[in-house]
């Protein structure tokens, strides 16, 4: 217990000031890494990875020094509250996960309002000077993620977005397990691309909040999470 406390600590630390050597990120409004939905809990029994942490406007009402960050040592939201989206955020993890035992960690650690380059809101490139595609702090992130996963001994990883599986599974260096489809939607695309890490499961998944993930493949996902974690 001791020794992992002060592991994180080490790489919170190591965030702060990697955030601090690199301009860009200074950016953003927060980073999010190792961040327990009950703070109660010692290890894991799900990590969720995220692309990046979204942002909202109310987040900036935040008057704290900036950036500031979303963890298990310190969590702006309990200084301000909860928004809706991130309330209905943690509601969907507990769904597709079927626990309250869950830390939240993201491939690219710091805040955006978007990864991609829509003109609808600042695009990501705006941001950083980077497209997403080509940060060039993916490495950084990964061996703190990794450390992270070999301390809390989850039983499962799973990642919302089928779409960067390619990019993190070659970053990370995963094993390809299968993908599979839900066979009672008629699009018949893609819901769980599974792969493991270090013989964890490493699951990407439709993404929970994408409006169009119909009832059926919920289901699936849902399933699915729960038959590989028995």
């Amino acid at each position: 217990m001791i020794e992992r406390d002060e592991v994180i600590t080490k790489n919170l630390l190591q965030i702060r000031e990697y955030t601090k050597e690199n301009e860009e990120l200074s950016k953003s409004h927060h980073f999010l890494y190792n961040c327990p939905i009950n703070k109660n809990i010692n290890l894991a029994e799900v990590i969720i990875v995220g692309i990046n942490p979204g942002e909202t406007s109310t987040d900036w009402i935040y008057e704290g020094d900036l950036p500031t960050e979303e963890s298990s040592e310190f969590d702006f939201h309990e200084k301000i509250g909860r928004g809706s989206s991130s309330k209905r955020w943690i509601r969907l993890c507990e769904k597709y996960s079927k626990t309250k035992n869950i830390v939240l960690t993201e491939f690219f650690f710091w805040s955006s309002p978007q990864v991609g380059e829509d003109e609808k809101k600042e695009k990501f490139s705006e941001r950083f000077g980077y497209r997403f595609e080509d940060c060039p702090h993916f490495e950084f992130c990964r061996d703190r993620n990794i450390e992270l996963i070999n301390l809390l001994k989850p039983k499962i990883i799973i990642c919302p977005g089928v779409g960067c599986s390619d990019l993190f599974s070659r970053i990370y260096n995963l094993n390809y397990i299968g993908t599979f489809r839900c066979s009672e939607d008629k699009r018949n695309r893609r819901a769980i691309i599974h792969y493991e890490l270090n013989k964890v499961p490493f699951v990407f998944t439709l993404h929970w909040s994408n409006a169009m993930v119909s009832k059926e493949e919920t289901s699936f996902m849902i399933d699915y999470i729960e038959k590989i974690t028995k």
